[in-house]
C-alpha cells in the first residue's frame, strides 16, 4: 500500500527560506506572507514531525541537528519545484530561451532566422555573452539552451549535445601588415605583436593560448585591448593598432572587402561547439528543433567555404 507523504510541502518551503535567510522577517518578504503565518507554518512542521527545527536567540535564527539535516532536503524539494514548474511552462511551447557564445553570434542569427520561419508564434530571445558567461546561466536557469565554445564545463548538471567539431578562428590585421611577408607564420611570431583578444576565461582565448602551449613557446602574448564586443575589436583592427582573434563568419564582409586579411598560421586555430542543455529540465520539442538548425547552420557555413576554397 502506497502512503503518502505526512508533510505539507508548502511548510517545508517556509522552513527553506527561514532557514536559508536566519530569520522569519526575510522569509516572510520572499515569500509574500506575513511573519505570523510564516511562524504558524514553522510551528505546524515541528509539531507534525515532533522534532525541534529552530532555535530563536535574540531575533536570530539557528537550525538544529535536525534542522540542518532537513534543510538540505528541503533545498532538493525547492529546486526541484521551480524545475517542474520550469518544466510546465517549457509545455507551452510560447517561448525558447538561448543563451549563445559572443564568437557564434552570426551563425545563431541565421538558425534564428529559420526557426521563426518555421515557429513565428514562439518567442524567441537571445543573449549573446562570453562562453564561460552563458554557461553561469544556464545553470541558474536563465537559458534553455546555451551554444558555447567546447571545453570541460566541470558541471554535472549539464548535457552536451555537439554541434560542430572543426570551427576555424583566424587571426586578422590590415593587409599591408609586414606579417604577410613571413609565410606560413607560427603563433609565437605573431604573439610578438598587439593582439586583441576576449577577456580572460574566454572559450576562445583559452584555445589560443592552448595553441600557443602546443607549439612549445614560453612566449606571453603581447595583448593591447581586451573586449568581448567584436565591433571594437575589427575597428581597431582596420586602423592597424593590432591583430585581432575572430571566427571566420565575423570577419567575412571585412575580408571580402580588402579591409581586413587572414594571416596565413602554420597549423589552423580550431574550436569545437556544443549545445548545453541543464539535466534537471526536458528540453521541449522545439529546443531540439533549434539545436538541429543550429547544426544546419554550421554545414552551411562549412559547405560556402568549401565552395570559396
Amino acid at each position: 500500500m502506497i502512503k503518502t507523504p505526512k508533510l505539507n510541502l508548502y511548510h517545508l518551503i517556509t522552513f527553506y527560506f527561514v532557514a536559508s535567510e536566519k530569520s522569519f522577517s526575510a522569509a516572510s518578504e520572499k515569500l509574500f506572507l506575513t511573519q505570523p503565518a510564516v511562524t504558524v507554518h514553522i510551528k505546524s512542521l515541528e509539531r507534525c514531525t515532533g522534532v525541534k527545527l529552530l532555535d530563536v536567540r535574540r531575533k536570530r535564527v539557528y537550525l538544529t541537528k535536525a534542522g540542518e539535516t532537513l534543510f538540505q532536503y528541503a533545498e532538493e524539494i525547492y529546486e526541484q519545484a521551480k524545475n517542474a514548474e520550469r518544466f510546465l511552462e517549457n509545455q507551452k511551447e510560447s517561448s525558447l530561451r538561448i543563451g549563445a557564445a559572443i564568437t557564434f553570434s552570426s551563425v545563431i542569427a541565421s538558425a534564428a532566422s529559420g526557426f521563426e520561419q518555421l515557429f513565428p508564434h514562439v518567442k524567441l530571445s537571445i543573449r549573446n555573452a562570453p562562453s564561460y558567461q552563458i554557461i553561469e546561466e544556464l545553470l541558474d536557469l536563465q537559458h534553455d539552451i546555451a551554444v558555447v565554445v567546447s571545453m570541460n564545463y566541470r558541471a554535472r548538471k549539464l548535457r552536451a549535445v555537439k554541434v560542430s567539431d572543426g570551427e576555424r578562428l583566424v587571426l586578422v590585421t590590415l593587409p599591408s601588415s609586414d606579417l604577410f611577408s613571413r609565410q606560413p607564420l607560427t603563433l609565437a611570431e605573431i604573439c610578438d605583436s598587439p593582439l586583441l583578444l576576449p577577456p580572460e576565461k574566454s572559450g576562445t582565448r583559452e584555445v589560443l593560448l592552448k595553441s600557443l602551449e602546443a607549439e612549445g613557446s614560453k612566449v606571453r602574448p603581447s595583448i593591447l585591448v581586451e573586449t568581448d564586443y567584436l565591433e571594437c575589436a575589427k575597428r581597431l583592427a582596420e586602423e592597424g593598432r593590432g591583430i585581432a582573434l575572430m571566427h571566420i563568419t565575423n570577419v567575412e564582409k571585412e575580408i571580402a572587402e580588402g579591409k581586413l586579411k587572414i594571416l596565413p598560421l602554420a597549423n589552423d586555430i580550431k574550436i569545437g561547439v556544443d549545445a548545453l542543455v541543464h539535466r534537471d529540465v526536458p528540453l521541449p520539442p522545439i529546443g531540439r528543433k533549434f539545436i538541429s538548425l543550429v547544426k544546419e547552420a554550421f554545414q552551411a557555413l562549412h559547405s560556402r567555404q568549401a565552395i570559396a576554397c
